[in-house]
């Protein structure tokens, strides 16, 4: 073997998966979750949809369901997907997902900490559930 080859297949096989990433801007804890089934959430006006159910975040992309502990990246393709996941009629349609009531805000700096206080200090309509979406603890089942 030549020279080079090593590194030359390793670079090939490791440059296989790319990761689609979230095309806008992404700090860790700006975004907001709005309830849409008992115990799914999705990721408010986001411009994909991003579903919170069973402490990780859901990503249907290409007729196959990804999660992640993140909604910022770091999606696998998921091979036990929860019925409540599975059960969501056109996943798709869920992008810029607006509920009634819901009032976009200015992304709030400094992590799911600072973004929880601020929802704890500008409360939802009661009609509303929304919640700042947490980083998960991706338990592993």
């Amino acid at each position: 073997m030549k020279p080079g080859t090593i590194v030359l297949l390793l670079v090939s096989t490791l440059g296989c998966y790319v990761e689609p990433a979230y095309p806008g801007y992404v700090d860790e804890g700006s975004a907001d979750l709005v309830e849409v089934s008992p115990g799914v959430e999705v990721i408010a006006d986001w411009d994909e949809p991003i579903f919170f159910a069973d402490d990780f975040y859901w990503a249907y992309r290409g007729g196959f369901w990804y999660r992640s502990g993140s909604y910022a990246g770091g999606w696998a393709r998921a091979d036990v997907v929860p019925d409540r996941i599975r059960g969501i009629a056109r996943p798709e349609s869920y992008a810029h997902y607006h509920p009634g009531g819901f009032v976009r805000h200015e992304p709030v700096r400094g992590g799911y900490a600072s973004h929880a206080q601020y929802h704890a200090t500008h409360p939802a309509p009661p009609s509303v559930h929304v919640r700042a979406a947490p980083q998960s603890r991706g338990r592993h089942r």
